[in-house]
């Protein structure tokens, strides 16, 4: 159903040769639902050969994954993105972003010859010679908005710190103490708020404009020690530990600033830094104000989602004190993981009881006196995917003579896509909770998938393997381990 109704809405689109106007740069009102958001875009003025504009994955949703359902026809130059939401979300394009609320429909016309001209020009344009009225001019060649909320340039000069910082005012501010460092950032804050309330700017645009400064001043902070490094002044461990033990985000200024004192301020944490926003909130004890209550609620559904995903039990009463919102995600994928049937190939398992790393070994003596081939993997992962497909060719053979097949992935993986692979792929499937991860000591790995274990009869490990080799050079190493049964 989803689907028919996001081809009939982009027909339309595509039908329509009008040119909209672009929506205002402020946000709008946050109705708190569980619904889909819709991108439905168009590119003009292209060569045939013209993708889509590149986009970004973004885990900062409560169902995870990182990836919109996407689709695209090369034929009309159009295409759809579908993130299913339940609070607002950053959908990141290459050089630019839109921000979206549950049950948008945001359409976009992309001309990616002007974007490469706009591009250019802020690109090889002196910082102190670009122009505000020129950046604007060329965006609206290049990209139409309507539907959702967007950043476009404005006449304000900010010294971008968070972007680099030149060597002689790295220098200047090498030995500042972290209290003299917040001064310099405040003042700077102020200066830059001066401007903006000088610009013909609704009131509206505007406190949603000096939340995101706020933020950039938040950043500033945090780049205390980057600065130090940049000045190369500083050198020895001991001095800057000394410094580094300074920095923290409890403020004198915390009473001036406006992000936290509405829900809303959440777009601003998107925006430009979204754990800092959080721990700030937190450092100076606002808690209690608008944001920080939300972000409670937000945590809590997160954890009690995360336990779902990686198949534990929630007891209805804990789901049932959450936001509305929350609820109709989680369960969703309670439902989802559920959805096992005997057609499936592969089977959901469990984890262990006890603590993370006591779990490998668990698993392993399940499969007393035969070969564990153990897959470490995410749905997101290009070279994971293809790692499980190739291995098909041979998996049955290799059961056969005695191998078993485990896959591990942790909640970061789309649920709908996970339990999609549990039924194509034979063998026992385990998803981990993302933050106990790096607790469960996996032998020889260093963050990066795929990553593969392989176990002899006797439990015992005789390979790591880090990244898709190929299924002959897999076949070598399963070769070297006794795989006749």
């Amino acid at each position: 159903m989803k689907q028919k109704f996001i081809i009939t809405v982009l027909l339309a689109f595509v039908a329509s040769t009008a040119v909209f106007s672009q929506t205002p740069s402020v946000p709008v009102p946050w109705e708190r639902k569980s619904a889909p958001a819709v991108i439905l875009g168009r590119l003009v003025d292209r060569d045939p050969k013209d993708k889509i504009p590149a986009f970004w994955g973004n885990n900062e949703s409560l169902k995870g994954g990182g990836y919109p359902e996407f689709t695209t026809d090369s034929l009309t130059g159009t295409f759809t993105m579908v993130w299913d939401i339940c609070y607002p979300l950053q959908h990141k394009f290459s050089g630019w972003t839109v921000m979206l609320f549950p049950g948008d429909t945001v359409r976009i016309v992309y001309n990616k010859k002007a974007f490469n001209e706009y591009q250019a020009y802020n690109r090889e344009t002196p910082r102190d010679s670009i122009t505000t009225l020129k950046l604007q001019e060329l965006w609206k060649k290049a990209i139409h908005i309507e539907g959702a909320s967007f950043d476009e340039p404005l006449p304000i000069k900010m010294k971008d710190i968070h972007l680099g910082v030149s060597r002689d005012f790295a220098k200047e501010h090498a030995f500042d103490t972290f209290d003299e460092w917040r001064e310099v950032c405040w003042r700077e804050f102020q200066d830059v708020v001066g401007q903006l309330d000088t610009l013909n700017l609704s009131t509206e645009e505007k406190e949603y404009r000096r939340m995101l400064i706020e933020q950039d001043y938040l950043n500033k902070l945090k780049n205390f020690m980057f600065v130090k490094k940049c000045s190369k002044l500083i050198t020895d461990e001991d001095s800057l530990s000394m410094f580094e033990k300074q920095f923290t985000f409890k403020d004198p200024h915390a009473s001036e600033l406006t992000y936290y004192r509405k829900a809303l301020g959440f777009f601003a944490c998107m925006k430009n830094l979204f754990d800092e926003g959080k721990q700030y909130i937190q450092a100076n004890g606002l808690e209690d104000s608008p944001l920080g209550r939300w972000f409670k609620e937000l945590d809590e559904a997160k954890a009690v989602m995360t336990r779902v995903k990686s198949n534990q039990p929630v007891d209805e009463s804990e789901l049932s004190a959450l936001s509305p919102e929350f609820q109709v995600q989680i369960r969703e994928v309670q439902a989802l993981m559920r959805k096992e049937t005997a057609e499936s190939k592969g089977k959901i398992r469990d984890l262990p009881e006890g603590k993370p790393q006591e779990w490998l070994p668990q698993i392993v003596a399940e499969h007393k006196g035969r070969i564990v081939f153990i897959d470490f993997w995410a749905t997101w992962c290009g070279p994971c995917r293809l790692g499980m497909k190739e291995m098909e060719s041979v998996k049955e053979e290799l059961v056969a003579r005695g191998v078993d097949f485990v896959y591990i992935t942790d909640t970061s993986s789309d649920s709908d896509e996970w339990v999609e692979d549990v039924a194509q792929h034979a063998g026992d499937h385990y998803i981990v909770p993302k933050d106990k991860k790096a607790e469960m000591q996996i032998p020889g790995y260093e963050n990066a998938i795929p990553h593969y274990l392989i176990y002899d009869r006797d439990g015992k490990l005789v390979k790591t393997i880090r990244g898709w080799t190929g299924v002959d050079a897999m076949m070598q190493e399963l070769d070297k381990v006794d795989v006749n049964p």
